[in-house]
């Protein structure tokens, strides 16, 4: 299912020279998000994999209107960067080991030996990360970022992150409207 989804939506190589993705504040929401996440919290894995290229989904965030003004922005800004993908750099600050790795070596290993294969390939992994590119409002002071958890024919999950900017740390912000996420 998961491999359907991603054919279907047409899983981009990073040889189609996509440019680097320089934003260091985005690799510190990156850095803040990815712990929260499945593959370290939950699978515990040893050494990450995570999909070298942004990868957008569409926008599906709908703040409330007392919220439109504080995240209106970053939302407009996240569909401005995702427009195109963009190589994402050895930046991102987590306490494992990864490796970023071309969608179409994720998509082969799958294809050519399935689930079993890529854990062959990749073992203690827990799967792979996507990630997008991050959308900030005029300060850097909020983000919205999708990432995407692929570890199995019936297991993952994705969707949309809301982030805030206080002290100095990115954590997530609770705020009202509507979004969207898919899980497997």
């Amino acid at each position: 299912l998961i491999l359907a989804l991603l054919l279907s939506q047409g899983v981009r190589s990073s040889s189609d020279k996509a440019p680097p993705y320089e934003d260091q504040e985005a690799y510190a929401v990156y850095s803040a998000l990815i712990p929260l996440e499945r593959p370290l919290r939950n699978a515990r894995a040893k050494r990450l994999i995570i999909q070298n290229e942004t990868k957008g989904y569409e926008m599906c965030l709908r703040p409330e209107k007392e919220w439109e003004e504080k995240i209106g922005p970053a939302i407009s800004d996240y569909v401005r960067s995702n427009a195109k993908p963009s190589l994402l750099q050895q930046r991102i600050e987590v306490k494992v080991p990864y490796r970023l790795i071309m969608a179409d070596e994720l998509k082969s290993a799958i294809q050519t030996a399935g689930w079993e294969g890529f854990y062959q390939r990749y073992p203690d992994s827990g799967g792979w990360i996507e990630l997008s590119a991050v959308g900030f409002n005029v300060d850097k002071t909020v983000a919205v970022v999708y990432m995407g958890h692929h570890c199995g024919p019936l297991c993952g999950r994705g969707g949309f992150h809301v982030l805030e900017k206080k002290d100095g740390k990115w954590v997530a912000l609770d705020w009202e409207g509507s979004g969207c996420a898919w899980a497997s």
